[in-house]
């Protein structure tokens, strides 16, 4: 009861109503995100207008803002405004901007949580129940259903990066759990074994790609922690967890790997109007060389937001490349995307988006004032990174549903690290 109390009571033992709703949420979100839809946009849509109305009925005192702060209001605004201008050159494409505003509104919902407050214990909890909730779909799409590639309602490619990059969020609260009892790691591992699970069931190839990439990062961070006799023993395990997974035929890796080979292969011995040139991998390899092309055209501004898939139509029509390509309004990476429809300020406000972030919760790793300000700030630098590398082979910030995700755990992480710093300081 008293645990209870603690957690709902604020001020004067009355109930703090916003905290129970972003507590809630906080588990919501996760839990429902690839199994039921909407949700999720309903609970940030909620959370954005309850930080504009704070805005608004705070518009008269002075905001008192800080460096980071500052820095991450301009990553966002930036990208979106770049974007804006972009598109009123090239055309206007309302769907373009409305999936983007969901990083401008970012602000207003990091604004809001970070006046209310952040639970750790809902925001750790709510990922490892997302973690799981994810493979439960898996499994249930793929050995109940029978469907070639776990997906839920989503985009398979979608589904399985964000279960990933749930997972691997789920483990950079480790020393929150085992803090807490040292029985309680089993839920960090267990939700990342369930996100990673959750990934291979979708067959998702470019997400795999970010696993390397985010065990370099978790090392990094836990480097100092440990012996180099521990830090060995670390490698050694996950190379034989990695090997299993590869060699289990259950998982399907090798045979994923396999054609990803075979289909680069294809591409360099083939004419582009050759059909054995019609596969993911091919079609991805002709819509980065369209993107390339786009970009050498129009260097400054790009084609416009919206407008690659016309673009694209044009060359294939001039025999550049098989017309199978031409089949999708983006060409399948975050980079090449910006560079085709928003030329070098696209491009430049996309790095921009994600590096200030990256840059500032590398900063709060290394100069965090307690644990848990630096684990928050760990997730937030996976989310980044996983985002960043997913980027490569899908444009996870032009899809609604991980674009919704990618600034709402922004929001999150940044206003759970600003809670942290100032505890005990009153607002």
């Amino acid at each position: 009861m008293k645990a209870w109390t603690s957690f709902v009571v604020k001020d004067r033992g009355k109930l703090d109503f916003s905290v129970i709703f972003i507590s809630i949420s906080l588990v919501v979100y996760p839990a429902t995100l690839l199994s039921v839809p909407k949700i999720n946009g309903l609970i940030f849509a909620l959370f954005s207008i309850a930080g504009l109305f704070f805005l608004f009925a705070n518009r008269h005192k002075s905001a008192q803002n800080s460096r980071d702060e500052a820095l991450f209001y301009s990553a966002v605004i930036l990208f979106f405004f770049s974007t804006l201008l972009i598109t009123m050159y090239g055309g206007f494409v309302y769907k373009v901007l409305g999936k983007y505003i969901h990083l401008l509104l970012a602000i207003p919902v990091y604004i809001y949580l970070r006046q209310s407050g952040v639970k750790l214990f809902s925001l750790w909890f709510g990922l490892v129940i997302g973690s799981i909730a994810s493979a439960g779909v898996a499994i249930y799409d793929v050995w109940v259903l029978h469907i070639p590639r776990a997906q839920g309602f989503n985009n398979a490619i979608i589904f399985g990066n964000l279960s990933l990059v749930m997972g691997c969020m789920s483990m950079a609260g480790f020393g929150w759990f085992i803090q807490r009892a040292n029985w309680q790691v089993i839920f960090p591992v267990f939700a990342l074994t369930c996100g990673v699970l959750a990934s291979v069931l979708s067959g998702t190839r470019g997400g795999w790609v970010a696993v390397p990439v985010i065990i370099v990062v978790l090392f990094w961070y836990i480097k100092p922690h440990f012996s180099l006799k521990q830090q060995s023993l670390a490698v050694m395990l996950l190379f034989v967890f990695l090997g299993a997974m590869y060699l289990l035929p259950q998982t399907g890796i090798s045979n994923q790997i396999d054609r990803t080979v075979e289909s680069i292969q294809q591409y360099t011995d083939t004419s582009e109007h050759s059909m054995r040139r019609v596969t993911s991998v091919s079609a991805r390899l002709d819509m980065w060389q369209a993107s390339w092309n786009m970009f050498i055209d129009n260097p400054i501004l790009g084609v416009g937001w919206g407008h690659y898939a016309e673009q694209a139509k044009l060359q294939a029509d001039q025999g550049l490349f098989n017309k199978k390509a031409i089949l999708f309004d983006h060409p399948h990476s975050e980079y090449f995307s910006a560079l085709a429809n928003g030329g070098s300020l696209g491009f430049i406000s996309l790095m921009l988006l994600f590096l200030i972030p990256a840059w500032l919760f590398i900063k709060t790793i290394k100069q965090g004032k307690s644990a848990d300000t630096r684990r928050l700030a760990l997730a937030g630098l996976v989310l980044v990174v996983s985002y960043m590398v997913f980027g490569l082979t899908e444009p996870m910030l032009y899809r609604s549903r991980s674009v919704n995700f990618f600034a709402f755990y922004l929001a999150v992480f940044m206003a759970a690290i600003y809670q942290e710093n100032n505890k005990g300081v009153s607002r």
